[in-house]
């Protein structure tokens, strides 16, 4: 059972520390902190061979959706060619469809804004 503490001793409460006015490099690029990035990024996939970045915050949801789409589609795949169950083919059929629309909506946005 937890002890009461004192409720009359004080608390007590120390100032911020300084800081400079002068904000660092990484408080300059944005609230991403992304080094060479769009001011205002919310989304960034940055891979050896290709970088994409987005500042528009449906694009950025309908890409990550449809990622996580892709990713659930392959394990339910997956899991269907390993193991023989009677609702992987239904469960295939309605994940390709929602990631089939949300692919749709990200690329659908991103060709827009150009």
């Amino acid at each position: 059972m937890p002890v009461p503490q004192d409720k009359s001793a004080p608390l007590e409460v120390f100032p911020p520390l300084e800081t400079p006015d002068i904000p660092d490099s990484d408080s300059q690029t944005g609230p991403t902190y992304i080094p060479d990035g769009a001011p205002n990024q919310v989304f960034r996939i940055n891979l050896k061979w290709f970088s994409y970045g987005t500042d528009d915050k449906p694009h950025a949801a309908s890409l990550l959706l449809s990622l996580m789409l892709g990713f659930l589609l392959l394990c339910v795949f997956t899991v269907g060619l390993i193991v023989e169950r009677s609702w992987i083919p239904d469960a295939i059929k309605i994940l390709g469809t929602a990631f089939t629309f949300t692919a749709g909506v990200a690329i659908g946005k991103g060709s827009a804004k150009k």
